[in-house]
């Protein structure tokens, strides 16, 4: 079935906006109200797959998802079910007589479905959600309308993964950045520019820095002139890619000589590239060894 002009603008309007929200509820909002509006539609779900084969809605035109929440939509069980058992797009204009609709969401909620649109959303040949229409309000949807709502479900499955994609990436770097700056030990990660990539707070207190987003991205041979020992073990271990344990040096910092443990690590990517080059240091200057047991002691 072909598309006329209405259904490829409202297709080209949608997917413009799109992969824009790196939200994945935001975009599907979105894309279920644009389309639930220009198709006249009294309702629309987008439901995303869980692991345990349920069927979660993620967002929702025309009926509180907040409610649709509360109930439990499975795969093989109503219409929605049916697709995503079958990964098969359907129209169905009189659900009162179709031994596929279950009927749960009208009973639960008052709401009188008289037809329904729904396909699935299939990436790489997996289903990872359904999106789903009911009630057209001029009429029985058109079979232009299901054609549309599954070229658009491939596009939302797209986005659903790149929003995963990117939420994955923004937790593994909240993660990252809280370690660090959890960390009682100065972290310092060079590039193999020789560009300071990585500084926590520790860091910048003992070497006596200004702020995180002002060191980042400058010269470390310029930042640590005051640190030779330091510049030269990070030179080395990119030269080398070989750690370097515990070691100790002195320097000066702000006018106060400063004992300073420390050891180098290359930091190396899975395919071997070398990406620069981590420092661990402390400032050991009013450490003291514990005191060795005496004779009485010891007995």
């Amino acid at each position: 079935m072909k598309l006329g002009i209405f259904h490829f603008e409202l297709l080209y309007n949608v997917l413009q906006d799109m992969h824009f929200l790196y939200n994945e509820e935001e975009m599907a909002e979105m894309v279920l109200t644009r389309i639930s509006q220009a198709l006249n539609a009294e309702a629309g779900t987008i439901f995303r797959t869980e692991k345990d084969g349920t069927l979660y809605p993620l967002a929702s035109y025309g009926v509180s998802k907040e409610n649709l929440r509360k109930l439990t939509f499975k795969s093989g069980v109503g219409v929605v079910g049916w697709v995503a058992q079958y990964m098969q797009p359907v129209k169905v204009d009189r659900p009162e007589t179709d031994p596929r609709f279950f009927g749960t969401v009208d009973s639960a909620s008052g709401f009188k479905t008289r037809c329904i649109i729904a396909s699935p959303i299939i990436v790489r040949n997996e289903l990872i959600g359904i999106i789903e229409f009911l009630n057209r309000r001029d009429g029985m949807f058109v079979l232009p309308d299901l054609e549309l709502i599954s070229m658009v479900g491939r596009q939302v499955g797209i986005a659903m993964i790149n929003a995963r994609v990117i939420k994955e990436r923004d937790d593994l770097l909240a993660f990252s950045e809280a370690v660090q700056g959890s960390l009682a030990a100065g972290l310092l990660v060079v590039d193999g520019q020789g560009k300071i990539s990585k500084i926590n707070r520790r860091a910048i207190d003992i070497l006596g820095l200004g702020n995180t987003s002002s060191i980042c991205g400058e010269n470390a041979a310029t930042t640590l002139i005051f640190a030779l020992p330091l510049l030269k073990a990070i030179e080395e271990t990119a030269v080398n890619s070989q750690p370097q344990t515990r070691q100790e040096t002195t320097i000066r910092i702000q006018g106060r000589e400063a004992r300073i443990g420390y050891s180098t690590v290359p930091v190396i990517a899975k395919n071997g590239e070398k990406l620069g080059v981590a420092l661990l240091f402390q400032d050991i200057s009013l450490w003291q060894p514990p005191a060795a047991k005496s004779t009485d002691e010891k007995n």
